[in-house]
């Protein structure tokens, strides 16, 4: 928010919460214009954050209706039983998303087309106060496919959580060959076969005092604790499904 209006013309923020309707104005880059003021009462509770992009900064500021709605649609993915409605006035365009399985049905979402081998598997566990959700499901492509996400954040560069994610699926597959005798003598399983055709989401939400990112555009997470959470998650869960369902 702090961003967008140092961004704008202007930005009204109302805000309904405690029977009250609160609302302050902001102008010229975050100069406050009306400050913070009860303006009615209401049974309602949210917030409606309302912005102009300054013409002086931008030279374009025509809104992608695409960008917002896959952006949205990620949110509807990364938060079962949220539902987002995106509405263009102007162009009387509208878009409605709501997922019950979450990451499950972004794996079904990205694979649809493709031959699938197994049933998408989520994992789900908290590990260093660190909440790790994970879904995956092999296909017969050649190409891997992992998207992270942290705190709802996209991180298009990876970080610690792909690290741990990729370290512990090796981890526990190549235990699981040399268990059930897969594997002979010291052969191992290299990481990138074990991920051909893998299509996966990783999401983690970590508390703000241990949350780092590498650069200011937060494509890749930094944080330390995070590659150990994941790497713990699917280690576990992955090594218990796979002696439990020996015939996938």
């Amino acid at each position: 928010a702090s961003v967008v209006n140092a961004l704008s013309k202007w930005m009204t923020v109302t805000i309904y919460r405690d029977s009250k309707i609160s609302q302050i104005k902001f102008k010229d880059g975050g100069k406050v214009d009306k400050p913070l003021k009860t303006i009615g009462t209401t049974n309602k509770t949210g917030t409606i954050v309302q912005f102009m992009p300054d013409k002086d900064i931008f030279k374009n500021c025509n809104f992608s209706f695409t960008t917002i709605t896959e952006r949205m649609q990620e949110s509807a993915f990364l938060n079962p039983n949220l539902t987002v409605e995106v509405i263009d006035v102007e162009d009387n365009l509208s878009a409605k998303y709501h997922y019950e399985t979450g990451l499950t049905a972004f794996v079904e979402y990205i694979n649809e087309g493709h031959n699938t081998l197994n049933k998408v598997v989520q994992f789900n566990n908290i590990k260093n106060r660190i909440d790790v959700s994970i879904a995956l499901q092999y296909t017969d492509s050649c190409n891997e496919q992992i998207l992270s996400f942290v705190n709802d954040v996209k991180t298009s560069d990876g970080g610690s959580h792909e690290v741990g994610f990729k370290t512990g699926l090796t981890k526990a597959f190549n235990e699981y060959a040399k268990q059930n005798n897969v594997l002979k003598g010291n052969i191992s399983l290299d990481g990138s076969d074990l991920r051909e055709g893998l299509s996966a989401i990783i999401s983690v939400r970590i508390p703000e005092d241990i949350l780092q990112f590498e650069g200011q555009t937060k494509g890749k997470l930094g944080t330390p604790e995070a590659k150990s959470a994941v790497e713990q998650v699917i280690y576990e869960n992955l090594k218990f499904y796979l002696e439990e369902n020996k015939e996938i």
